[in-house]
């Protein structure tokens, strides 16, 4: 049972022992720079630009000498470089759903859940700290709402090691995330790879890393990197869980990787990149979805892989600024042995791939216009799955971003959702939300 003991237990952990893993736009991160947010943010929060990309590789590590506030501690015979102030950051965002889609595939009358339209509040805001730490240290820690029935509280975070090289930086991150997928320790471009990173508020229903579940979900990994404003290269190991009670770690690292070349052309910046990751995990069937092990856990042997590139454009047209990004699954499987045992909502058997692309064009500097089209494909026959779609769909979406400060914003999304299996009718999805950051 949920208890405000447990919530504060819960609290305190995670402000003494975590660094935030996710970071939408943090007003901690202009108290520590000196600088606006849309210095770091490309038309809209938390998509980032080229300088934004350039202080995360940093390790958010970054600051202003001359501010009163961010002062450094600086240590003695020791260095230590710990900021005088801790970033602490707040995003409390409204938003309500709305779905025409028939949650029960029985199809019966019952109307239920976001089909008569949702409020949520909680689920959607978070409390961040994060920042630098000490000399060539930051991170970040979040705490948000926790869909599952185990905890209040979702906590996730990365520490991230980062020092100057050649042009850029280089370093490693050790991160573990509820929701923000395998390559969140450390990826900077707005293609979905990393869940919070992304055009649309609809991630499954416009993005293929969202849509087909390789570019989010619980992750605890190691990474090492070098990024500039040009190049950036990474690879390491994963662990598909937070909760890594019943890992057998010493043959459960899954190695993945990402590159990525950026190519300045005139006003615009236009970016290739590939991504990937193959390999086993054995776990015991009770911890991939943060439950508690018990005496009947039994070990179960997982495969994944997967494979895809993605793209990403921005540059003005016409005196307006636009972004592009583009995003190819070309493979995304997990098999179980013994196969029936597989039963995480976070981790479910998946053979799908899917192509995404998303534009955005700003007529004016607070306000845009969002484009997408996305192709999901499920090859493995099931009726129905929790964690993807068990159907074939195209979903094309339009949306509008506003503005009215830089850290408040406003959204607008429909996405028209057609099937291809003939389990649903076509539906729609319908997003409103206000978001705050401070």
């Amino acid at each position: 049972m949920k208890t405000s003991i447990k919530n504060l237990f819960l609290l305190s952990a995670i402000l003494l022992f975590m660094l935030p893993e996710s970071a939408y736009a943090l007003p901690g991160f202009t108290r520590q720079t000196g600088k606006d947010c849309m210095t770091c943010h490309a038309q809209n929060m938390p998509k980032l630009n080229a300088y934004g990309r350039h202080f995360a590789l940093s390790g958010y590590t970054i600051y202003d000498p001359d501010s009163e506030t961010q002062s450094l501690i600086e240590g003695t015979e020791v260095a230590l470089g710990l900021p005088a102030v801790l970033n602490v950051s707040a995003v409390v965002r409204a938003r309500y759903v709305k779905s025409s889609r028939r949650e029960d595939l029985t199809l019966t009358d019952d109307v239920v859940g976001i089909e008569r339209g949702e409020l949520q509040v909680l689920q959607a805001s978070g409390l961040y700290f994060g920042g630098r730490v000490a000399d060539n240290v930051g991170g970040l820690v979040s705490l948000t709402d926790d869909t599952s029935d185990d905890n209040d509280i979702a906590m996730g975070g990365k520490a991230i090691v980062a020092y100057p090289v050649l042009n850029g930086f280089g370093g490693f991150s050790l991160y573990s995330t509820q929701v923000n997928g395998t390559f969140s320790g450390m990826e900077n471009y707005n293609t979905g790879l990393n869940s919070p990173l992304r055009q649309f508020e609809n991630a499954t229903g416009t993005n293929a890393a969202q849509a087909t579940g390789i570019g989010r979900g619980p992750s605890t990994g190691l990474q090492a990197y070098y990024g500039d404003d040009r190049f950036f290269a990474t690879f390491g190991g994963v662990i598909p869980s937070q909760n890594n009670e019943g890992i057998d770690a010493g043959s459960s690292i899954i190695p993945f990787w990402r590159v990525a070349y950026n190519q300045p052309i005139s006003e615009w910046n236009v970016m290739l990149g590939a991504y990937g990751m193959a390999g086993t995990v054995k776990a015991s069937d009770q911890s991939l979805d943060g439950g508690t092990i018990d005496s009947k856990a039994i070990l179960v042997e997982i495969y994944k892989e997967g494979y895809g590139f993605d793209f990403q454009a921005s540059g003005p047209i016409a005196g307006m600024m636009t972004m592009t990004t583009i995003n190819v699954v070309v493979k995304n499987t997990v098999s179980a042995t013994p196969e029936n045992l597989l039963l995480s909502p976070n981790l479910q058997r998946t053979d799908n791939e899917g192509g995404s692309i998303e534009f955005q064009i700003n007529p004016v500097e607070s306000f845009g216009v969002k484009l997408a089209y996305l192709n999901y494909n499920n090859n493995y026959d099931v009726v129905r799955q929790d964690y993807v779609e068990a159907y074939d769909f195209d979903a094309y979406s339009l949306g509008f971003n506003y503005l009215a400060r830089q850290n408040v914003s406003f959204d607008i999304e429909y996405t028209h959702n057609h099937t291809k299996s003939g389990v649903l009718d076509d539906f729609y999805d319908l997003y409103l939300s206000a978001t705050v950051a401070f």
